[in-house]
Parts: C-alpha cells; sequence; structure tokens
C-alpha cells in the first residue's frame, strides 16, 4: 500500500494559479514539511551580456 500525499493535486494547481497571477511565491507546511511554489519570473535586472568585434583589442 501506498502512502497518501502530502497535498492533492488540486491544491497544488491552486497554489501554481496564485504564485503565477500574483507574482508571489506560495508555501504550505505539513507535518513539518515545507511545499514551495514558485512562479516563473524572468531575470530583467541583470545585465545582457555585450558582444565585442572579433578584433577587439584590450
Amino acid at each position: 500500500m501506498t502512502a497518501s500525499a502530502l497535498i492533492k493535486e488540486s491544491d497544488l494547481h491552486r497554489m501554481a494559479k496564485i504564485a503565477k497571477r500574483d507574482g508571489v511565491r506560495v508555501e504550505i507546511e505539513v507535518d513539518g514539511k515545507i511545499i514551495r511554489v514558485s512562479p516563473d519570473i524572468p531575470i530583467i535586472h541583470k545585465p545582457s551580456k555585450v558582444e565585442l568585434p572579433d578584433d577587439f583589442a584590450l
């Protein structure tokens, strides 16, 4: 017999929907275990890489 899941799949879907909609991380703690769902936020604060010409010398 397998153990029951800590949280239901429907709960995970609800957490993901909230995380995506509001742009926040959602956490739930069950029996001392923390389940986190984070939105996929693109890194916009990282500077883009600058392409240098082939004949560029320092």
